[in-house]
């Protein structure tokens, strides 16, 4: 999210109100993933976070590639908020039921782990501006997300570990 607007005024020229329509539309759609999340958590939180990945990756692959072009830029970006947030209940969900009796304290790692990424990935994206254009942030992170994805795979033959019987 650190680039989207320098993204939007200078690869899709959207300035002004209607930058507020495309960011206002990004929100709404991170709602709507965050609600829609949370009930695949429910059903397969291991899946959701590998679709979420897979979604996420074309999401910027998307943008990067429709950029240029104000109404696939929208969608793209809609699809992003989607995705993005759309794995937060899983990942939260994940790593409570993979800590058993831990569970509790290991509840504050994904939104530490959030925040890491966002420090990281802004690092790694201003670089990636700082020696080409805005566009290489977003295929940073088409790279990054793609790498996830077997992460999330693998993640999802971890089990809960069996508590010993007393």
């Amino acid at each position: 999210m650190t680039y989207v607007v320098p993204f939007l005024e200078s690869v899709t020229g959207i300035t002004g109100a209607p930058l507020s329509a495309f960011l206002l539309a990004y929100g709404v759609a991170t709602a709507v993933g965050s609600f829609g999340g949370g009930r695949y958590a429910d059903r397969n939180a291991a899946r959701t976070v590998v679709l979420g990945a897979i979604g996420l990756a074309g999401a910027l692959l998307a943008l990067y590639l429709v950029g240029s072009s104000a109404i696939p830029t929208a969608l793209a970006l809609i699809a992003l908020g989607i995705f993005g947030t759309g794995v937060v209940p899983s990942l939260q969900y994940r790593v409570i039921s993979l800590a058993g009796p831990g569970g509790q304290l290991a509840q504050a790692l994904p939104a530490s782990a959030a925040n890491i990424g966002i420090a990281l990935g802004s690092a790694a994206g201003g670089v990636a501006v700082g020696r080409f254009t805005v566009s290489a942030a977003v295929m940073t992170g088409v790279i990054v997300a793609l790498i996830t994805i077997p992460v999330a795979w693998g993640t999802g033959f971890l089990e809960p570990p069996v508590s010993p019987r007393d």
